[in-house]
């Protein structure tokens, strides 16, 4: 990773489109749009974590928990009435200080869409999210040296 500044700072992060299985959740959270029938209600987003940026001066950034942040999504979308969540987008956002990367994102964004599948949706198949495999993709991600306003998607 790149230098920024003297002290060697940057951030870095992971977007995915995902796929994988999960823990017990309020609506389960699936990697793709059942193809049975359902109902599209509403675009949900959230976000967790700490923003660091270039003048951040500690390397003791609090990490996210992946199982926290898929909970808070499922339970926003069944705040809107959903009983599923189709997760459409990942961001996780690592810190750089001094050459050493933080072992778990610090910051967190997941989009998806709660959806409402019928009573009768037994025979759908779903694909959960499984939170080891959505933290690998983040881990596993092509480390990007970006500039906080860039890691926010900050205009």
């Amino acid at each position: 990773m790149g230098k920024g500044g003297a002290l060697g700072w940057g951030l870095w992060f992971a977007l995915a489109p995902l796929h994988a299985a999960g823990p017990a959740l309020p609506v389960p959270v699936i990697w793709d749009s059942p193809a049975c029938a359902h109902e599209r209600i509403a675009a949900v987003e959230i976000d967790l974590g700490e923003r660091p940026s270039e003048i951040t001066r500690d390397d003791k950034v609090p990490t996210v928990d992946y199982g926290r942040a898929m909970r808070r999504l499922a339970e926003a979308a069944a705040a809107q009435g959903g009983n599923a969540v189709v997760l459409r987008q990942h961001q996780g956002v690592y810190f750089t200080l001094n050459g050493k990367r933080s072992r778990a994102p610090v910051y967190v964004k997941l989009r998806g869409a709660a959806i409402r599948l019928p009573d009768e949706a037994s025979q759908c198949t779903l694909r959960p999210v499984d939170v080891a495999d959505l933290e690998a993709l983040s881990r596993n991600g092509k480390p990007q040296n970006v500039s906080s306003r860039e890691a926010y998607g900050e205009n």
